[in-house]
Parts: structure tokens; sequence; C-alpha cells
């Protein structure tokens, strides 16, 4: 009992001192606390990181268009990314491919969807918001322009008129005209030939071909064709052109091409090769040339239909994808001297700008082989691809007519105008 009273005793005591010095305590607490606010906290795995402006689209360009997969489209705005990677541009629910980043501007590949009203936005790493919308169009670059019926109607050749209507050449079933609207009907007669190797349209609409043979033949709506012009023996003629004084220039092979005035008059011009193509532009014949050890589009000024410059070689074809590798089917130009060179390449068209530097037109949308071309009044260019489907019998024509939309206009046909 003793030992529990001396307890007792130190408890009371000791409590005692406790609440005596409480006070003390409690204020020497308080003043470390508020003298723990005056220091610079660690930084928290927790802490909410300011997550930037949110970006905004100004302007898109081209305006409300571009072609998908192809186009590099410009979106100016402010509180982009500067690194690519960082931002994220969206058509629709399709993501673009960022080329170029600034805090102010993008430059993106369209992506390849085809579609119109897209939602366009724009969203940047860490930063929570979505730019505002704008309402965008993807067109179709290349597709199918007429779905005629599969190795029954096989289309060899093409042409336009100034109206933007289209002229086919189905194997041996004659012309057929096709309107902007889609609609298809006969325009003229097949002859004696299978198809024409290239046509045009020339002074009163009145539709000339080449058939691989010496002579060019014409042809008027619903008339069977007749001889327009004949050349010496050995001359076999596959294309033909006209310059803006209406005369025709018509090549093929066996040493001579040929000027033919409106009143039918021929002048021979020599070579040592073989024409493909040819087309005549801003006062110049293009025309596109094979022979041995050399593969090239040269081009000629004219100076009128019995006098010509001398030869130029304006781009080399050998030289640049190697001999015997590029069959040219077709060349023709824009309005801005893009050169446009069709051939039987994985990639069929070779596009050559006015400095002679050659690429690739719309790689991976175009397949070969580019049998003929024609490119219209507008941005149409229309191509016949020439292929062949392997089925349990043997090879399937699936020829195709085709179109490009080039985003720009043509070099005129003078033929036509």
């Amino acid at each position: 009992m003793q030992i529990v009273h001396l307890i007792e005793k130190n408890i009371g005591t000791n409590m005692k001192k406790i609440i005596k010095y409480f006070p003390l305590v409690i204020i020497a607490a308080f003043t470390a606390l508020i003298g723990g606010c005056n220091q610079v906290a660690e930084p928290s795995l927790y802490q909410i990181e300011d997550k930037g402006a949110t970006p905004s689209i100004a302007s898109i360009l081209p305006d409300k268009e571009a072609l998908a997969g192809v186009s590099e489209v410009t979106i100016n705005g402010s509180n982009f990314a500067s690194a690519a990677d960082d931002n994220y541009v969206y058509f629709g629910t399709s993501r673009a491919a960022v080329l170029q980043a600034s805090p102010t501007k993008l430059v993106v590949r369209a992506p390849a969807r085809i579609a119109n009203n897209l939602d366009t936005k724009v969203a940047v790493k860490g930063v929570e918001n979505f730019s505002n919308i704008v309402k965008y169009n993807l067109l179709e670059a290349v597709g199918v322009y007429y779905a005629f019926s599969k190795g029954i109607d096989v289309p060899m050749t093409v042409t336009t008129d100034k109206n933007e209507n289209v002229y086919v050449y189905l194997n041996n079933k004659g012309v057929k005209k096709i309107t902007t609207d889609g609609k298809i009907s006969d325009f003229a007669p097949k002859g004696a030939e299978s198809f024409y190797f290239d046509m045009k349209f020339g002074p009163n609409n009145i539709l000339y071909g080449t058939r691989n043979l010496r002579a060019v033949f014409q042809q008027a709506e619903g008339q069977a064709p007749s001889t327009y012009a004949t050349f010496p023996t050995g001359i076999a003629i596959v294309t033909l052109d006209f310059d803006e004084n209406k005369n025709m220039w018509a090549a093929g092979s066996g040493g001579s091409f040929f000027s033919i005035t409106p009143a039918r008059v021929a002048t021979a011009f020599a070579i040592d090769f073989d024409i493909s193509s040819l087309r005549v532009f801003n006062g110049y014949l293009y025309v596109a040339g094979k022979k041995v050890g050399e593969e090239a589009v040269y081009r000629y000024k004219i100076n009128s239909a019995t006098s010509l410059g001398n030869r130029e070689k304006y781009f080399d074809i050998g030289a640049a994808y190697g001999l015997g590798k590029v069959n040219v089917g077709a060349i023709t130009f824009a309005a801005d001297g893009e050169m446009i060179i069709g051939t039987n390449q994985t990639n069929a068209f070779i596009s050559v700008n006015t400095a002679g530097a050659a690429s690739v037109l719309y790689t991976g949308l175009v397949s070969p082989s580019v049998r003929s071309v024609a490119w219209g009044t507008k941005k149409n260019m229309f191509y016949v691809r020439d292929f062949s489907e392997s089925i349990s019998t043997g090879l399937l024509p699936v020829n195709f007519l085709m179109r490009i939309d080039m985003q720009k206009l043509s070099a005129p046909y003078f033929g036509i105008q």
C-alpha cells in the first residue's frame, strides 16, 4: 500500500508540472509551425503542372479543301508546340503527319481519308483542351472516272473537248463520249482499226487519230473514219498534237516526223530515234524519243510549219532512271510549265519542274502502266491505265479510265481552242 501511495503522489506531481508548462509547449509548437511556412517546400509527386494555353486555329491553307493523302496543308494559329511530335492534328478521326511546326504554324500531310465537312482540330502534348474546330474537305486525288465492264469494254485511248467531255476509244467498239454528269453515248463507230494509239480534237470538232500506220485519220461525230494524211512507206504514226496555228504535228517511227498544215501540206523532219509521244507547249514541240544508248524528252522551237530550231535535250530519261527502264506512254504540260510523263514505272507519273528536276507525282496512288493521257480544260487529268489481272484461264484486261485531280490547269490544247 505504501508503494501505491508513492506512485500516486509522483503522478500527481508530474501532472501538475505538465499543466503548469502546457501553455509554453503550445506556444513553442505554434511558433515552429509559423516559421516553417516561410521555407520553400520540396516538389511533390502529385503537384499539378501548368498545362499551357489552348491551341487555336486561325486559318487553313489551301482554303476549305485539299487532296487526301497528297496535299501539304498549312495551319496558321497560336499556342502550337515547337516540336512536331508534340502536336496532334486531326481531320475527323484521322490523324495527319506533322511535317513542320512552330508556335504559330503547322505544316501537315493530309491523311488518306476522303470526306467532306471534317472536324479539323489541334491538340498539344500536355495541354488539356483541343483547339477550336474548322470544317474541311479532303478530296479524292486519284480514282476511277468511269467503270467500264471488266474484261468486256476495254478503254484504250482518251481525249477531251473544250466542254470537258471525255472521249474514249473502246477496243473494237469505236469512240464513246462521257459527259460531265457521267452519261455515256456513242460518238463515232469503229472502222477497220481496233483502236487508236492517240487521238485529239482539231478544228471544227473533228477527231483525229493514229493507228501505228503511215497515216493520220479523221472522224466526225457519227461517221466512220477516213484518211486525213498519208506518209512515205516505212513511216508509222503513233502520236499527234496541234500548234496555235492549227498545224498538226505527227510522229512515231521510220526516221521522220511531220507537220501538216490546215491545207494538208506535209513537211518531213529527219530524226534518228523513235517517238512515243509528243506535245506542243509554249512555242516548242516536245517529243519523247528513244534510240540505242539514249532515251530523253527533246524539244524543238517551232518557227513555222516548215521550220524548226535545233534539237535540245530537255530531260534525260536514261540518265535519270537508267536505259531501258522507262517506257513513255504520254507526255503533257501544266499551264505553269510542269511536265508530266506517263510511264510503266511503279509510280507511273513522273513530274519534271521547270528547273529540270524530276519527282514522283502522287506517290503510291498511280499504278502502271499509263497508255494515254488527256488533261481537260479544268483541273482534271484523265488517263487510261493498261493492266491485266491474272485469272485461271490467263490474263483478263482490266484497263481503267482514271481521273487525277491536278489542283492546277493544263497548258492549252490548241486543237480544241
